[in-house]
């Protein structure tokens, strides 16, 4: 893993104030942030640091949009109700 730009900063969006790129790229489970190359893109050659640091599978996961939590909730109902 390429460290060497973790003090880097910049503007958070979802948060609202500046931080370290190390924390960008480690705040979802050890991976980045979904919103990475928003924040990212002018500052560095951020979609080459995730191929040479991501395998394929990691950036999936990255990029994926969560669920809506309602609609988890909904699907955990319908999942009870057809398995009592």
């Amino acid at each position: 893993m390429n460290e060497s730009l973790d003090d880097n900063r910049s503007y958070c969006r979802m948060l609202g104030h500046y931080v370290p790129f190390r924390y960008c790229r480690t705040v979802n489970e050890t991976l980045p942030c979904r919103k990475i190359k928003d924040c990212w893109f002018e500052r560095m050659d951020i979609e080459n640091f995730i191929g040479e640091n991501y395998t394929d599978v990691e950036i999936e996961r990255i990029f994926t949009v969560p669920s809506q939590k309602i609609t988890t909730l909904v699907d955990l109902i319908n999942k009870a109700r057809n398995n009592s």
